[in-house]
Parts: structure tokens; sequence; C-alpha cells
């Protein structure tokens, strides 16, 4: 989509860090990329999940069965994670900044998917990181038994000034074996995210992209749990481009308060 595809120029001489290898990874990410795509429709929201993801998430969620899932992001995949939940009796947690699309979103679920699925509504706040800024959930540390108990998860979102912090919060706290499926890597920013990664913190997770996806994906397994792990300052460049994204978005999305 051209939302993610004009950003392709931008990231040239990024590359992504060195991850280590595990071929298990390789296998479950290419059987969970062949399972049958039935909805080919193109949803005409280029921030909202396209159906070769969802398709893929389904693939992941029948290979891996997950006791318990967590997405930063809600939308489609948090119908999809509800319906599968609620049938073999598993738990979601959908973190989502904008209250009014929590309760639009809780509203499309039936009784026993409400069951299965923990809503929570995180109005984005500013968050400092060494001299950067961040806009990013506020709830981030009530989160912490959610993440070190999760089996799969799923970061998309918030908007691009604040998944950098997210995407930290996730691979310190995460367990081993947890697998980690990171949208839009298409996306300048989250291409650019994920090459600031450390040589430390990549050689605890094995990865592999799915290239042909629309957004393209970044799928993630946990090797072993780094640790606490810092949000990088990188360059004064790095710092100003922070202050700009998120008044951006602040200005373009607001809080969700």
């Amino acid at each position: 989509m051209r939302l993610h595809a004009e950003h392709l120029e931008r990231r040239r001489g990024l590359t992504l860090p060195q991850f280590a290898s595990d071929p298990s990874l390789t296998t479950l990410a290419a059987k969970a990329s062949a399972v049958p795509d039935g909805d080919r429709s193109i949803n005409p929201n280029p921030y909202a999940l396209q159906s070769d993801t969802l398709t893929f998430l389904r693939g992941l969620l029948e290979l891996t069965a997950p006791r318990s899932i967590v997405e930063f992001g809600s939308g489609a995949s948090t119908k999809l994670f509800a319906r599968w939940a609620s049938q073999h009796d598993r738990s979601v947690t959908s973190v989502e900044h904008d209250r009014r699309w929590v309760e639009e979103l809780s509203g499309q679920l039936d009784p026993s998917q409400r069951r299965a699925v923990k809503m929570v509504h995180a109005p984005l706040r500013p968050k400092q990181a060494g001299f950067r800024q961040f806009m990013s959930y506020g709830v981030l540390s009530e989160l912490l038994d959610d993440v070190r108990q999760a089996d799969l998860l799923l970061l998309d979102g918030p908007h691009m000034s604040g998944r950098e912090i997210v995407l930290y919060f996730v691979l310190s706290h995460c367990r081993p074996g947890a697998v980690i499926v990171i949208d839009d890597l298409r996306h300048y920013a989250v291409f650019e995210m994920i090459a600031g990664l450390s040589p430390l913190i990549a050689k605890c997770f094995a990865a592999t992209t799915i290239d042909d996806n629309s957004h393209g994906l970044l799928v993630l397994k946990c090797l072993s749990t780094p640790g606490v792990t810092r949000v990088p300052t990188l360059s004064a460049k790095a710092v100003l481009k922070s202050y700009w994204r998120c008044l951006r978005d602040l200005r373009e999305y607001g809080t969700g308060d």
C-alpha cells in the first residue's frame, strides 16, 4: 500500500540487526503464511491490518495455540483473537488509546468473546527516554504481568511517536518462547526503530520477515529475556525527530482520553 511503500526509499542505509538463528521460527512463519486466505479484500483504512496479516495471525493461532495473547492497538485483530480465545478457553489483553474505539469495539464482541478479552483503555501520555520525547501508553507498567505471561504478542500501536517505547517494554519483559509480531515493517519509522536495536538485545531473539505482506511484518521469537533495556538516544537528529513526531501525532490523533 502506498502509505507503507513510499517509505522504502527513505530507509536506504538502514539495516536490521543480526538476530539469532532459529530454524523453527522460519518454519513456523512459513506455515502460517501458507494458510489459505479466504478474504482478499483491501481495507480502505491504510492504518488497519489487511486480510493477509489477519490470515497470518490466524495461522499462528492454530499452530502455536497461545494460552495468553497481548496486543497493542485494537481493531480487526481483536475480533480475530476474541473469537479464537472464546472457543479455546484462552485470554486476550487488548491495549488501545482511543476511548471511543474501545467502546465501539467492545460492543462488536459477543458475550463469550467479551469474557475472553480484557480491553485496556490506555490514553497517550508524554514519556521521556534520555533526551528523546514520546507519546505512548500511560499504563505500561500496569501491563507487566500480561506481557510476562503472553505466548503471542502483536505490536501495532500506538502511532509512530510512541511505538518505540512499547517495543522496548515488550522486549524487556517477554518470556522465552514468546512470539512477537511487529506490523508496519515497511514504514520507515518502524524499520528505523528495529534497526536501532543493540546487538545485545538482538542476540536474545530469533527473527524472520514477511516481506510480501502488505505492511511488512517482522516476527520475533524470544530465546532469552535481555533484561530491562533502554530506548537509545542515537543522535541529535533523533532527538529533534522524536519531538516532531510527538507534535504531529498529538495534533492529528489526540491523547484518546
